[in-house]
């Protein structure tokens, strides 16, 4: 069973995923070279990738973050053994068509989902 909510969505499981975490600041330099800034939010990125997919499965993920109107939405996934959420936005969604045997599927699915 799939612990990846998107939208409302239960879409497959990667077959891998990643969280990347950073800080957004807003750092800059002085006149005398010293750094300064503020830290202005801890955001995380969400990394999807699917080495290969069939249409159906596709097309729930493209439901999810792609065929929508809204701009920001929820995400459910597993952490530590706990499910966590986050508001998230998506970036790019590339996809590979391939045949395999008699279907066709698509291979090196990969997107990602950034905090908002």
């Amino acid at each position: 069973m799939s612990q990846f909510i998107v939208n409302g969505i239960t879409i497959k499981n990667p077959s891998t995923f990643r969280i990347e975490r950073y800080n957004v600041t807003n750092m800059e330099r002085l006149a005398n070279a010293d750094m300064v800034g503020d830290l202005i939010a801890k955001k995380r990125k969400f990394y999807f990738t699917y080495k290969a997919i069939n249409a159906r499965e596709l097309d729930k993920i493209l439901e999810a973050i792609w065929n929508t109107d809204k701009i920001f939405y929820l995400l459910q996934y597993p952490e530590s053994s706990a499910v966590r959420t986050a508001t998230v936005y998506s970036g790019s969604i590339p996809t590979d068509l391939h045949r395999a045997t008699k279907n066709w599927v698509w291979k090196d699915v990969n997107f990602n989902l950034i905090e908002k």
